[in-house]
């Protein structure tokens, strides 16, 4: 049967769907544990239970006995003299990892009775056992080595849910076995098919063999996403999380055992040598532990080729580095080139090509003070084409606009951007600023300005030539007098261009500060 989610569920918790908890329930053949250690466990969670009140309840069963003294012999527990009684072998490894190597063993005798077809027991359980042993190894990294004990048995049961889920449905679960290309895709299937994953499964399985709390919620927990948080809470579950990760990984060998460190690194600050230095520490214990639990060594792993996998991979993510750090900085050309244009427009009158008035005004502004302040001179032509407006009336506006063209390449082809700033100022009215330039220079410019209007038609319309004419107005800064500020000195410009044209047009007028007018 297929279980409908039902009602809705809160992840990581042992609360299921109705109908997939009551299947489960009526199962006959959910993996289970011996009256032994279902003993183990409840003494385990007795904060009143002695030592020796394990050690008799172990003792019941012979071969598990055996399993505990070779365990606590192991290179895991190297001591100076071997032990020689169950006592000392629980007191040496400690009550939690007996509690687990009691779960584990129990759990893989009994499964190997049961009949799970479609699924590879011998890598399951070898996945389980690399996923305790390196959450414990992440753990002790992180300094968390009150939780390791602990993290070993939740990291060795968290994926017990997959064959409570075979054993409850096997006529649906076993295709979703064989099709899952990993173990991401077959919790999505899960999910959607019982409303619920094998972690989940797995902490309901925990909780009625009523291992500890904390134990059946990180069961719960175990396929989550890491956490990047300094709560030693979450550094826990992510030793937990990220053991699956590694067992799946170093079971398909280098290659994907060095991405799958990589991808670890900012969550426990180890880089890929380090890594792998622990990872060849855990090989070196497997044999040991694989043979208390009866199953078959996993593909050993070469650590050269390991090392040579994760170089590969640091050069490979360098160059991604490289391409995205080349495509960022082409970016940032790119918009500073945008803002560049941007500006230009911003600046630039878009008729003429010369700097607009907001920009000749800025430009202005900053010249005045720095003259000031270097006791520098500063001249400001004014210019205004004179009968402009008979010009559009006569010969339209389109006219105009060339005839103000031509007048701008004429002052644009005269200056260069270090001698002078040249700009359109409004209508027919035009500026040429002239940076450290005295009234003398100022008017042999000017009289540069008036022989190239003159020489030159501004525009032919219709094959005649139109000649144009302009009124000047200079207002000069020097050392022997000063303006009291740019606007002073911008409308003493002006009014001198207005008093050319006052005059009869054509001409210039020159005012210096203190104020002395020369019309010429």
């Amino acid at each position: 049967m297929i279980w409908a989610p039902g009602k809705a569920i809160e992840r990581r918790t042992t609360m299921l769907p109705y109908g997939l908890r009551q299947s489960l329930e009526q199962c006959t053949n959910l993996p289970s544990l011996p009256s032994a250690v279902l003993r183990v466990v409840e003494l385990a969670r007795d904060p009143e239970s002695s030592i020796q009140q394990i050690v008799s309840t172990l003792g019941t069963d012979p071969a598990l006995s055996v399993r505990v003294l070779s365990l606590a012999n192991t290179v895991y527990f190297t001591q100076s003299r071997p032990v020689e009684d169950l006592q000392q072998a629980v007191s040496r490894i400690g009550m939690e990892r007996t509690l687990s190597l009691a779960l584990g063993c129990s759990l893989v005798t009994g499964t190997e009775s049961q009949a799970f077809p479609g699924m590879d027991l011998e890598r399951y359980w070898q996945r389980s056992l690399i996923c305790a042993l390196n959450a414990k190894s992440l753990a002790e990294t992180l300094g968390l080595d009150a939780e390791s004990g602990a993290l070993y048995t939740a990291s060795l049961l968290q994926d017990i849910g997959m064959l409570a889920l075979y054993a409850a449905d096997a006529a649906h679960y076993r295709p979703l076995i064989e099709s899952a290309t990993d173990h991401v895709s077959l919790l999505h299937e899960e999910r959607r098919l019982y409303g619920a994953d094998h972690a989940e499964v797995g902490a309901w399985l925990a909780a009625q063999w009523k291992l500890s709390e904390r134990t059946t919620q990180w069961i719960a927990r175990s396929h989550d996403g890491l956490e990047r948080s300094d709560s030693r809470e979450a550094q826990t579950r992510n030793c937990l999380i990220a053991s699956g990760t590694l067992a799946d990984a170093w079971l398909k060998g280098e290659a994907a055992l060095s991405m799958a460190m990589a991808s670890l690194e900012e969550y426990f600050g180890l880089d890929s040598p380090k890594m792998i230095a622990k990872i060849m520490s855990l090989q070196e214990q497997l044999p040991s532990v694989v043979a208390l639990y009866d199953i078959a060594l996993p593909q050993p792993l070469d650590a050269n080729q390991l090392m040579y996998e994760a170089k590969l991979l640091l050069a490979e993510r360098n160059a991604r580095l490289q391409q995205d750090l080349l495509r960022q900085q082409q970016e940032i050309e790119s918009l500073r080139r945008q803002q560049e244009t941007l500006s230009h427009q911003a600046s630039v009158d878009p008729l003429t090509g010369l700097f607009n008035r907001r920009y000749m005004e800025q430009r202005l502004e900053a010249l005045f003070d720095q003259a000031s302040a270097d006791s520098n001179s500063l001249s400001i032509i004014f210019i205004d084409l004179d009968r402009f407006k008979n010009i559009n009336d006569e010969f339209g506006h389109t006219v105009g606009d060339e005839v103000l063209r031509g007048f701008a390449a004429i002052l644009s082809g005269m200056f260069d951007d270090d001698e002078a700033i040249t700009g359109r100022y409004g209508g027919e009215e035009f500026v040429v600023v002239l940076p450290g330039v005295g009234s003398d220079v100022a008017r042999q410019r000017v009289k540069e300005i008036r022989r190239q209007v003159d020489a030159k038609a501004a525009v032919n319309c219709h094959g005649a030539p139109i000649l144009v004419t302009a009124s000047y107005g200079i207002a000069v800064m020097e050392e022997a007098g000063r303006f009291a500020n740019i606007r002073e000195l911008i409308e003493t410009a002006d009014q001198c261009m207005y008093q050319s044209k006052r005059n009869g047009c054509n001409r210039v007028t020159v005012v210096t500060a203190p104020v002395t007018t020369a019309p010429t």
